[in-house]
């Protein structure tokens, strides 16, 4: 069973590594979309700032439309300000995972943004965990794409330069 300390360091590690891809993009990438219907870079950053935070708090308050208050936080960032945001939320998701018991993480039924329930820990593994993730792996592209063509694999899952 993975434990509420492993699942903290994974998700901040998703934020570490988001903030060292930013340092690989220039100011020229940021309106940067790839097609007309995709998220420019800055909106990307924008929901990418919020989405870990966010998401645990709606799940354990049972309140989705908390959503909202992290949501106009985002629309109001620059680009600029991403590493000051991902800070903000590696503190919001640090402080939660040591404020929460292990029995509350196995036995709170917290609500899906779908609709639905899992325990909070399964929810913010399938949820807020994989969005880090799964938006880390987006700003990658974005960046290789944008501004920077040598980043690598390295880059992506270490938050390292290849060597």
């Amino acid at each position: 069973m993975i434990t509420k300390d492993q699942l903290a360091a994974s998700m901040l590690r998703d934020c570490d590594i988001s903030l060292h891809l930013f340092g690989k993009l220039t100011p020229e990438a940021w309106d940067y979309r790839p097609s007309p219907s995709q998220r420019s870079t800055t909106e990307l950053l924008q929901y990418l700032s919020i989405c870990g935070a966010a998401g645990i708090r709606c799940m354990s308050q049972n309140d989705w439309k908390l959503f909202g208050e992290y949501s106009d936080r985002a629309k109001a960032m620059s680009p600029g300000e991403f590493p000051k945001a991902m800070e903000r939320q590696k503190d919001e998701i640090a402080a939660f995972f040591l404020s929460v018991s292990e029995s509350t993480l196995e036995s709170f039924d917290a609500p899906l943004p779908g609709g639905g329930t899992l325990p909070l820990a399964l929810a913010i593994l399938n949820g807020p965990q994989k969005w880090l993730n799964a938006y880390k792996l987006q700003l990658f592209l974005y960046v290789k794409s944008a501004c920077d063509h040598a980043v690598s694999t390295p880059n992506l899952w270490a938050g390292v330069d290849r060597r």
